[in-house]
């Protein structure tokens, strides 16, 4: 989160900027998430700082939209940890988002196998976003381009079936509160 690399932290660890926790033999270091805080270079406003706790205390959600935000913010390597983080606490929205990225490889390595695995789990929970990337997947054009390893075009028509499932769940929703309003009405 803070751009700096995992030697340079371990530098201020020795130097005392920052205070080290070990949680037990074999165990990773943590730093106190307020001492991290600190060094990230942009100012955090409240939501963004009730966004990282949030994240941080374990909150699936929270640590989705984390990646998101670090999507956004161009540190793709970043968004791919807390997605996964996400993803392996059930988070639905985090396993398409990591899926996603395991296919297309925007923020690392690719591992197209990874990536069906989290599409199918997503399905699996109840994602109707996971369950067309699926189908779309296995469809001539998808697989066509991703054996050709056309990442490009994988990623255009994953866009194509996101857009086509969310203006499906807009106009559902649209439809159920007009229905609603109209019982009102009566």
């Amino acid at each position: 989160m803070t751009g700096l690399t995992k030697r340079t932290l371990w530098r201020y660890i020795q130097d005392g900027r920052l205070s080290a926790i070990r949680e037990g033999r074999g165990k990773r270091t943590s730093v106190p998430l307020t001492e991290v805080l600190a060094l990230i270079e942009r100012s955090l406003d409240a939501e963004a700082r009730a966004l990282v706790l949030a994240a941080d205390g374990g909150d699936a959600e929270a640590q989705c939209d984390l990646a998101l935000r670090l999507l956004e913010l161009d540190r793709p390597v970043a968004a791919r940890e807390w997605f996964t983080r996400s993803a392996r606490a059930g988070y639905a929205d985090a396993m398409c988002w990591l899926a996603r990225d395991l296919l297309v490889g925007r923020c690392g390595g690719r591992d197209d196998a990874a990536g069906v695995l989290w599409l199918s789990q997503a399905a699996a929970a109840g994602s109707s976003l996971a369950e067309a990337m699926l189908v779309a997947l296995h469809g001539e054009g998808c697989r066509r381009a991703r054996a050709e390893a056309d990442l490009a075009a994988v990623d255009e028509q994953l866009d194509a079936v996101e857009r086509r499932v969310l203006t499906q769940a807009l106009r559902e929703t649209a439809a159920a509160r007009a229905e609603t309003a109209a019982l009102e009405v009566v």
